[in-house]
């Protein structure tokens, strides 16, 4: 094999192909021998250890590994470094000469690509932390450590669910499944991710209809006599299409209270007051969940408190699950939502998406309370979860 010496001392030296092409070029190789060279050329090391070489072709592939070796440093594909040991030349590594050519000629990823497409991912995590509805979900994203691959593959779950409430989509997992363009679109393991950040029937995308949860002392009353009492359960959570024929609410309340945090409204709902109907707010309020409130509202109007947790996000779920009250003239005030939740000892710092949130707040006209807790938020840039007061 014709090389050349690059440094070379008693213990130690530096070969390289005699003449090599530049760029370089494969050789010829057959089907074992271009499989490991794909196999050593994966990954972002310019230069690997001979043994990691090894390991990667296996016991059973040691020759074929001396013969891919053979060829590819004539080739001038790596220069090799080799150390005496017992006698005769050993090798100890390799340094490929050109790594994302060799790459691009395999048909496998390169650094560079890799790192644009990691560009491009962050940039679209960007967008979507500036929408209300997943910013949260795209903050966590950014922030975690999830390989390229499947970060890209949540990401566009984000973007297909901005998309699907936009257009008022409705429907089973299956069909939002089928709105990404197939039925297995999504993987178990992503819907549970999904699950985590989203009350996903809210949205109108579940196994079931959308729902409503509800605790009190109160009936509803349907048709033909039907009727559902609240004080009979804990909470009740209801098929949000079975409240457009609802007839009556009695008694009507003193107040409705809303609260974000499922164990807040859980811990709420087993100590509620006379005269105060509790709602859960799933998530970003939806259409289906703001307009059953609505019908509520019609039979049963009473001002509002509204509990979210102590960030930016809370503040803009708040304001929205408002909207029903406000539509019908009625009052509504934040409750537990003070600039002193900050003070928590579980308090967190804010995110991108916590700024992004802030930056549409600054100039909106808010409660005191919510104005102050923004304000709050701003100068000592810390937010809170509910849960841990309420």
């Amino acid at each position: 094999m014709s090389t050349r010496e690059l440094s070379a001392d008693r213990q130690r030296r530096h070969r390289a192909a005699a003449a090599p092409v530049w760029p370089p070029v494969l050789p010829a190789l057959d089907v074992d021998e271009r499989e490991l060279l794909a196999n050593w050329l994966r990954g972002s090391a310019d230069s690997r250890p001979w043994p990691s070489l090894l390991d990667a072709a296996g016991p059973t592939r040691i020759e074929l590994a001396d013969r891919l070796g053979d060829k590819a440093l004539a080739a001038g594909l790596f220069t090799l470094k080799e150390k005496f040991e017992r006698g005769r030349w050993q090798r100890a590594g390799i340094a490929w000469v050109e790594l994302e050519a060799l790459q691009r000629a395999l048909g496998l990823p390169t650094r560079s690509e890799r790192d644009a497409q990691r560009q491009a991912l962050a940039d679209r995590l960007a967008a979507l932390m500036a929408d209300a509805l997943v910013g949260e979900a795209a903050q966590d994203l950014a922030e975690s450590r999830m390989a390229l691959k499947p970060a890209e593959a949540r990401a566009a779950l984000l973007q297909a669910l901005v998309t699907w409430v936009a257009a008022g989509q409705q429907g089973l997992r299956r069909d939002f499944a089928l709105y990404l363009g197939h039925t297995k679109a999504v993987a178990d393991g992503e819907w549970a991710w999904l699950e985590r950040h989203f009350d996903l029937p809210a949205l109108g995308i579940g196994p079931f209809a959308p729902t409503l949860t509800l605790a009190g002392a109160a009936s509803l009353l349907w048709p033909d006599a039907r009727r559902v009492d609240l004080a009979a359960l804990p909470f009740v959570t209801l098929p949000t299409e079975a409240l457009e024929q609802l007839l009556s609410v009695a008694p009507v309340p003193t107040r409705w209270w809303l609260i974000e945090n499922r164990a807040s409204f859980e811990k709420q709902a087993a100590r509620l007051a006379p005269g105060t109907l509790l709602v859960w707010i799933a998530g970003r309020p939806t259409r289906a969940w703001t307009a059953a409130i609505g019908r509520l509202l019609a039979l049963a109007p009473a001002p509002a408190a509204i509990s979210a947790d102590a960030d930016p996000a809370g503040i803009e779920i708040t304001l929205a699950a408002a909207q029903p009250w406000v539509d019908q003239g009625l009052g509504w005030q934040p409750e537990a939502m003070e600039a002193a939740r900050l003070s928590h000892p579980r308090a967190q710092g804010l995110g991108a998406y916590d700024q992004a949130a802030l930056a549409r707040l600054a100039q909106a006209e808010l409660p005191p309370m919510l104005a102050a807790l923004r304000d709050a938020m701003l100068a000592r840039g810390l937010k809170a979860e509910q849960e841990g007061w309420l």
